[in-house]
């Protein structure tokens, strides 16, 4: 079963965001990030996590314990709801994906147990 740590890291000044995922298996830790551009922290969190299920779904990964330390997305994802209409179409992807998995396990976690998804995420972000 594969282990994925979600993050983003947004800047005030100017506006901008970046994502960071690790994909930890039996055989490897894996660091993937992309800069967003300008877009809010919690969106961020949303491209983290959809560009996350992409990455495993395209390795093959079929089994999933994913971690985040984003109470917004966990908390929607647990209840598959999202009262933010900015949200609803990340919440929709995240929905399309589920078949993917035979396994998809979505938790939350402290942000000192992320510091290696918000250590990539930083590089993505100071790279602009």
């Amino acid at each position: 079963m594969a282990q994925i740590f979600i993050d983003a890291a947004t800047r005030q000044n100017p506006f901008e965001s970046s994502i960071g995922y690790v994909i930890r298996t039996d055989e490897a830790v894996l660091e993937f990030g992309q800069y967003l551009g300008e877009m809010e922290n919690h969106e961020a969190e949303w491209n983290a996590l959809i560009a996350a299920l992409k990455q495993a779904a395209a390795l093959g990964i079929r089994s999933v314990i994913l971690k985040s330390d984003s109470r917004i997305v966990v908390d929607s994802v647990h209840k598959n709801y999202t009262k933010n209409p900015k949200f609803k179409p990340y919440l929709l992807d995240y929905q399309g994906l589920q078949d993917k998995f035979d396994l998809l396990i979505i938790d939350w976690i402290p942000r000192d147990q992320n510091k290696h998804a918000d250590h990539v995420a930083r590089h993505y972000l100071n790279q602009h």
